[in-house]
């Protein structure tokens, strides 16, 4: 008989199947052809069941072939796949034949019973017992086989539950999306604070020049701060309201992400009552704290903010930080400890963030003592003047590229391997976060810097410094801290990813240089258009 005929949809042969010393099956071969019924009769115990269930893949056969439609499927495992497809094949034993159905079943299923996923009975060659309903999966196109048997081998090492809705089992795709949740929302964290700093910071001046002018005109020091308090309290709780109803309009969006196997259920990301209120709570009170600590200057020197007097400078104390977060990144690597690792990497990105304003102050030094043009020169004292000032408007994009040169160690490719392929869709939606939180906050901070130069370059006007020199030695001093400092930032996120891999760089190809590149194209192209978008500001703010 030609098992491979093209009449042949479904076939077996050679198939054996033993249950310890009885014989289940001894080398059978079958074939079924297009349109053809089979009867499988017998006496009790010849093996009837056995054969089906082993040309319906709920078992797998020890020797043998089995093949549906040109497709080889007796080698499905619990790791295994189903009609090319990653499957999960659980097997349950029900100790107590009174406990209550798990979830996504209609009832508990008894040896010999199975439950297909609806993606399953798709392929499935027989008709299962029941289909599992959205309550027992995590993804719409999941493939889950539940069988229902009498016994598993200790040698199995079966799991035992004493109830299906036991707290301290994990779905395991929902914790590696939380894990992979938490490392991102620690790779962008310094970025997104940044963007907040600078939509903060349009404002800011000008709030602080105005409340320093209450407090010289008699405001009491407890009434500028209830009213700084009472105005960013609702602009926070704004902000929050269009946050959780921009997430709820995106939330379907989101759901088709395929992540971990396949689409989520909207339900799975559907935001919980409780976190709406903690985030209508928790954003106003950060909003509120954050304006109170930056009226540290208002509520005791006023006039000092008014004359416009110059803050602290950096030193280079800071540069100690650099070497934490390696140090922790080293130590544990990828085997250790989930926290341990996500607290490395929040380290090495606050460094950069502290380091940021001091290294900003060393090239701006380097510009100033070497110019010989009034375009560095101006750009130099710019940069050592307010070392933290111009930082700030492209903090972002620096720790951007400190994001990119870390992931750009772990790009594997091949499509066989679906946690590459999970690794790899992860990256783009980090990347495209990351991204478009550094144009946004790259866009307010060539605004917020152009009202702070407002005044300076006013004066330089009124000194008879042409305007075109003004606006070359702002975009001179917006470009340099990019090439300066974020160049370098990226060489240290490639190399924390390197000391947590253990100098391996999993990225195969050129795809991790083609990222670094990108990350460079994208830098300047940002700052060149902020600077666009900044210089009108500037010419009509220092305009006499």
């Amino acid at each position: 008989m030609n098992f491979q005929s093209p009449q042949v949809v479904l076939s077996g042969h050679g198939l054996v199947k033993n249950y310890g010393t009885v014989v289940g099956l001894a080398g059978v071969d079958v074939a079924v052809r297009s349109g053809e019924a089979l009867a499988v009769m017998g006496p009790s115990g010849n093996g009837k069941t056995t054969l089906l269930h082993v040309l319906a893949g709920i078992l797998t056969p020890d020797q043998g072939e089995v093949w549906l439609g040109g497709e080889r499927v007796d080698q499905l495992n619990d790791n295994g796949a189903f009609a090319g497809h990653r499957t999960t094949v659980i097997d349950l034993v029900v100790l107590k034949p009174s406990e209550s159905a798990p979830p996504g079943l209609d009832h508990a299923p008894k040896p010999g019973e199975v439950y297909v996923s609806p993606e399953v009975a798709k392929h499935f060659s027989q008709k299962p017992t029941g289909i599992i309903s959205s309550k027992g999966l995590s993804s719409p196109e999941e493939y889950v086989i539940i069988r229902g048997v009498k016994t598993i081998s200790a040698d199995e090492h079966p799991q035992y539950l004493s109830t299906w809705n036991d707290s301290n089992v994990w779905d395991s795709r929902m914790l590696g999306l939380l894990i992979a949740v938490a490392f991102g929302i620690t790779l962008v964290l310094f970025p997104i604070l940044s963007l907040v700093g600078q939509a903060a910071g349009v404002a800011a001046k000008r709030r602080e020049h105005r409340l320093a002018a209450l407090r010289l005109a008699g405001a009491t020091r407890s009434q500028v701060l209830w009213l700084s308090s009472v105005e960013q309290a609702v602009l926070g709780f704004a902000g929050a309201v269009v946050g959780l109803v921009g997430y709820t309009a995106l939330s379907p969006l989101i759901a088709q992400i395929p992540l971990g196997g396949g689409r989520w259920y909207l339900s799975d990301i559907t935001v919980q009552w409780w976190t709406v209120l903690v985030v209508l709570v928790a954003v106003p009170i950060l909003s509120v704290t954050s304006a109170l600590i930056g009226l540290g200057r208002v509520s005791i020197t006023p006039l000092g903010v008014v004359r416009g007097q110059t803050r602290k400078g950096v030193t280079a104390l800071r540069a100690g930080l650099l070497v934490i977060g390696p140090a922790i990144l080293g130590y544990y690597g990828l085997r250790g400890a989930f926290l341990p690792v996500l607290i490395g990497v929040g380290f090495a990105a606050l460094a950069v963030r502290v380091i940021g304003p001091w290294a900003v102050q060393l090239v701006g030094k380097a510009m100033a003592n070497s110019a010989n043009k009034p375009v560095t020169l101006l750009a130099g004292r710019r940069l050592v003047d307010d070392p933290k000032g111009a930082f700030r408007p492209v903090a972002a994009l620096v720790l951007s590229g400190f994001v990119t040169g870390f992931i750009s160690v772990f790009m594997p490719s091949g499509n066989d391997n679906a946690s590459f392929q999970d690794m790899r869709i992860g990256v783009a939606l980090l990347l495209s976060l990351v991204f478009l939180t550094v144009a946004a906050s790259t866009a307010a901070g060539a605004v917020g810097t152009a009202l702070d130069q407002a005044a300076p370059a006013r004066a330089l006007r009124r000194s008879g410094v042409p305007l075109q020199v003004i606006e070359r030695a702002a975009r001179l001093a917006a470009v340099v801290p990019v090439l300066g400092v974020g160049l370098p930032v990226v060489g240290f996120g490639a190399f924390c990813g390197l000391v947590l891999s253990g100098g391996k760089v999993i990225t195969q190809g050129s795809s991790g240089l083609f990222l670094l590149l990108g990350q460079v194209v994208v830098g300047l192209v940002l700052v060149a258009v902020a600077g666009a978008a900044g210089a009108p500001v500037l010419r009509k703010a220092s305009a006499n």
